[in-house]
């Protein structure tokens, strides 16, 4: 019973804490619906906030924690920007990160949180990914290398290399954890692949 009334309560404090933060997002111009990385962190901030003040289970630790301002950002396999992710520190310490959506259609900005995360391995994982690509595909020209959620919540680097011939477009996937690639099916007219 009394699990179910916090959770009642942290549900109605997200919402507030959203539509208290929707009048800035709803100043950008109305086709646009991008959020900007300054955006983000208000609302990275605020969420946290929220949830250390109403003494949100998982919270207890990060009292005096702050979010890093600079944020990780994460694509979707088609090249839009799909999330921010800001890790947030306790005395230097990873303690977790905050996944703001980067796109106002993507439903509420507070995407999700993760109490102390395994870090991956983000620049191990974009090199690798560049090497298979010019390993692969030698006569080809890389077009991209991204972070992307490649299979929600799998994170990994995607270089995209056209063959200079063909003009055919190839993608690479390196998971970033494992640091191993990952084959996946190819994009199709209907299908986003992988």
């Amino acid at each position: 019973m009394i699990k179910n009334k916090i959770m009642i309560n942290l549900f109605f404090l997200a919402m507030l804490v959203g539509m208290a933060l929707r009048p800035a997002l709803s100043a950008q111009e109305e086709t646009n619906y991008s959020v900007t990385a300054e955006e983000a962190f208000k609302h990275a901030n605020a969420n946290m906030i929220s949830f250390i003040a109403a003494d949100a289970p998982g919270f207890e630790n990060w009292t005096g924690a702050s979010v890093d301002p600079k944020p990780v950002e994460l694509y979707d396999i088609n090249g839009q920007k799909l999330f921010y992710q800001f890790s947030v520190y306790k005395e230097k310490k990873l303690t977790g990160v905050i996944d703001i959506c980067a796109d106002e259609t993507l439903g509420p900005s507070l995407y999700d949180i993760v109490f102390d995360p395994e870090p991956y391995k983000a620049a191990e994982a974009m090199k690798k990914s560049i090497e298979i690509a010019k390993s692969e595909y030698s006569d080809g020209k890389i077009k991209s290398t991204n972070l992307v959620v490649y299979s929600y919540p799998s994170v990994g680097a995607m270089t995209v290399v056209k063959d200079k011939t063909t003009g055919v477009e190839h993608r690479i996937f390196v998971d970033a954890y494992s640091l191993n690639e990952v084959k996946g099916k190819a994009a199709t007219e209907t299908e986003p692949g992988i």
